[in-house]
Formats: C-alpha cells, sequence, structure tokens
C-alpha cells in the first residue's frame, strides 16, 4: 500500500469519526434546554443556569487534560488518541443515555472533557501526516466534518428524540461510536510518527514550556485570543437560540423541529465554505480570511437576534454559518503552521486548553444574559465579541509569510535555551 494511499483512507476514517463524534454530541446542544427540563421540574431560570453549566462543564476538564494528551500523543502515537477520545465518547453517550438528574448529567459532561475531544486529536494526526503545502486544505475539510456532524445532530435530534426520545437516541449513537472506534483500530496507520522516531531523536517540550511558546510568539498569541473570543461568543449564543427561534417562530412547524432547521441552515453553509476557507489559508491569506469572515459573521448574529421572523432569522444564520466556520480552523492553521512536526500533539492540545476558555465563559455568561434579559439581548453581544476580535487582530501588524517564519524562530529560540 503506498504512502498516499495510507494518507487518504486515514484521512476518510477521521473525517468519518469527526462526523459521528460532532453529530453525538449536537444531538441535544440546541434542545439542552427541553432535554434539562425533562430531568426534572425547574424554573425557567434555572433551566438556562443548568443548560448553561452542561454545555461549559466538558471545557472546564478538557482546559486540564487536552494538552497532557497532546503530549502523550507526541511521545507514543497520535493514532491512539484518536481512538481512546472516541472511546471515552462512546462511554459518555452510554452513561448520558442513562442520566435522571441535571446533577447526574453534567457530571457525566466533565466525564466526557477528561477523555478529550476527537477533534483536535483528529488535527494533530492529520496535520503531522498531511503534506505540508495542503495544511490548510486538510484543516478546511476536517472542519467541514463537524459542519456535517453539527447539521445532523440537530436534525436527529429535532426529529428523533420526539420519537424514541432522548435516552434512546444517545444509546443508538453511543453504539454507533463504538463501531468507528473499531474500525479506526483495525484500519488507521501512522507513518509521520514512526519516521521521525527513525530519522532523528524526538524533540521533547513540555506543556509548560508549549504554552510560554505559543503566548510568546506574537502570531500564535494574537490568534489564540481571537479564538477565544470567537468561541466565547459561539457558545454564548447556544442557549439563547431555541428560546429565540421559538419567539420568532410563527409557522405551523413545532418549536423544536424550527431548531433544528435553523441549525441545518446554519451547518449546511458552513460544511460548503469551510475547505474554501482553508483553501486561502495555504495561499497564507489567513489574517484577512479571519478579519473578513468575522465582521461579518458577527454583524449577522446582531441582526439574528433583532428578527422578527424564522424566515429572516435563516438568512442570517446562513450568512453566520458560511463565515463561521473560517474562524477556529485559521487558529488552528496558524498555530500547525508553526510548530515543529514532533509537537503538533502538544502544541494542538495546549491551544485546544487555551481555546476552550472561551467556550467556558461563553455558556456561562450567554445563560446569564438570557435569563437576565432576553435572547435578543444575548445575541447582540455576541455578535459584538465577534466584531471585537477583529479589532485585536486588526491592531497588529501581522505579516503572514514573515510571522510564521518569526513563530518557529522564537520555538528555536527556546530550544536553544532549554539546551
Amino acid at each position: 500500500m503506498t504512502s498516499e494511499t495510507i494518507w487518504y483512507r486515514n484521512f476518510r476514517i477521521l473525517w468519518l469519526s469527526q462526523f459521528i463524534s460532532i453529530a453525538g454530541l449536537t444531538v441535544l446542544v440546541p434542545l439542552l434546554p427541553i432535554y434539562i427540563a425533562s430531568l426534572k421540574d425547574l424554573s425557567v431560570t434555572e433551566i438556562q443556569l443548568w443548560s448553561g453549566i452542561a454545555i461549559a462543564a466538558p471545557a472546564v476538564t478538557t482546559m486540564i487534560s487536552s494538552p497532557l494528551w497532546g503530549k502523550l500523543g507526541d511521545r507514543i502515537s497520535r493514532k491512539w488518541m484518536v481512538l481512546r477520545a472516541l472511546l471515552g465518547l462512546a462511554v459518555c453517550l452510554l452513561l448520558m443515555s442513562l442520566c435522571t438528574t441535571p446533577l447526574q448529567f453534567v457530571l457525566v459532561r466533565l466525564l466526557q472533557g477528561l477523555f478529550g475531544g476527537v477533534v483536535d486529536a483528529s488535527n494533530a494526526f492529520a496535520t503531522s501526516e498531511a503534506p505540508e503545502k495542503m495544511r490548510g486544505k486538510v484543516l478546511g475539510k476536517l472542519q467541514s466534518s463537524i459542519s456535517a456532524g453539527s447539521l445532523v445532530g440537530p436534525l436527529i435530534g429535532g426529529i428523533a428524540a420526539t420519537i424514541v426520545g432522548f435516552q434512546s437516541l444517545l444509546l443508538m449513537i453511543a453504539i454507533l461510536t463504538f463501531i468507528v472506534c473499531a474500525v479506526g483500530i483495525k484500519l488507521l496507520i501512522e507513518t509521520a510518527h514512526k519516521q521521525s522516531r527513525n530519522e532523528t531523536e524526538p524533540i521533547r517540550c513540555g506543556v509548560r514550556q508549549s504554552f510560554k511558546c505559543l503566548l510568546c510568539s506574537q502570531v500564535t498569541c494574537r490568534f489564540i485570543v481571537v479564538g477565544i473570543l470567537a468561541n466565547l461568543a459561539m457558545y454564548g449564543m447556544m442557549t439563547a437560540l431555541a428560546p429565540l427561534t421559538a419567539s420568532a417562530n410563527q409557522t405551523l412547524l413545532d418549536d423544536k423541529a424550527a431548531v433544528g432547521l435553523i441549525q441545518s441552515a446554519f451547518w449546511t453553509a458552513s460544511i460548503l465554505s469551510a475547505p474554501l476557507w482553508g483553501s486561502l489559508n495555504d495561499k497564507n491569506y489567513v489574517k484577512y480570511v479571519y478579519l473578513i469572515t468575522a465582521l461579518i459573521c458577527g454583524l449577522s448574529v446582531i441582526f439574528q437576534g433583532l428578527a422578527d421572523t424564522l424566515w429572516v432569522l435563516m438568512i442570517f444564520r446562513v450568512i453566520q454559518g458560511l463565515t463561521y466556520s473560517a474562524l477556529i480552523q485559521s487558529v488552528m492553521y496558524v498555530v500547525v503552521k508553526a510548530c515543529h512536526q514532533d509537537l503538533k500533539g502538544t502544541f494542538v492540545g495546549s491551544t485546544n486548553s487555551m481555546l476552550v476558555v472561551g467556550q467556558v465563559a461563553g455558556s456561562m455568561l450567554g445563560a446569564v444574559i438570557t435569563s437576565s434579559y432576553n435572547p435578543t439581548m444575548t445575541f447582540i453581544v455576541m455578535g459584538g465579541i465577534f466584531i471585537s476580535s477583529c479589532v485585536v487582530l486588526l491592531s497588529s501588524q501581522l505579516n503572514a509569510v514573515k510571522d510564521y517564519k518569526l513563530s518557529m524562530n522564537v520555538w528555536e529560540l527556546n530550544e536553544k535555551r532549554a539546551k
């Protein structure tokens, strides 16, 4: 089997793994307030707070575990980090199907974060195996798998949850995730890790040093900051989406089906646009890709908050989907472009650990704003945060090609000092 054949088979399995994992996780997210309410009789404020805590919970433990899993992958095997994340997710989905209280659900979500995410493990594996000139394209296509999973998840959640119930649905997705993990054990083949070990002595980097290196380089530091803001805004809208859609829904559609429709429109647009942004990043337009897409994304979020009909809400949701797909993949592209081949797992894990700060803060902030004011206010605030991330990046003097070299020089300087 040729190296090209191995790479393409690996990529297809990674794409499928991310698709299944994201679909499984997003089945509940848009409908989380409804699901929490089904577990226990709670007030509207309590439902919003429990929903915000449940969304934020995995991020808390992911911040701790992600860099450690990434470092372990660099030392042992990035393939087994992908499989570990899949197995952990399957176990957690199984446990979620058995939950009977909001507290139990939150505890399982914490365990889910401790196992680490499939996405950052797949990114480290894929970018270490991919040809250097294709890394942006690879991240773009992997982003499309996230979008595809996020498209199918709400569709399944809106329809299947009504037919078979949330618990049965989670159990079925857990079984499917186990199957994908078994396929990965059999078919995934890691080559870059073995070659690196055979050719030279692998470079070692501690988690603390990886954080220092990422934050000392202007280019990686700026992109991580804007990535945190993008995550904050995205997750801040999640608990507000269902009530906003319900208030704008003047059609014959059930509110749960309307939420599924709105989310499907968003992620369909994201699937179509993600590979394009990845290709543009490969041409070193990453700063301009982020600036333009974050600005348009922020404006579309504000207009969603002001929408008074379901169809107007859907139009601006599609615009957000077309542009949001560029943001996090651009951040990851900068990091994998800057770091050493032997350290992709560590650096991707450390980056993800910092990005989930936005996930935690956004989930809680969105829940507080929605419960204290209304969903419209939440969307306006989150749209403003998207736009503010443009200002952070615009105020820098980053130059695409030059700054990637600068980032590498910072790493090499730290290596010399360490020796």
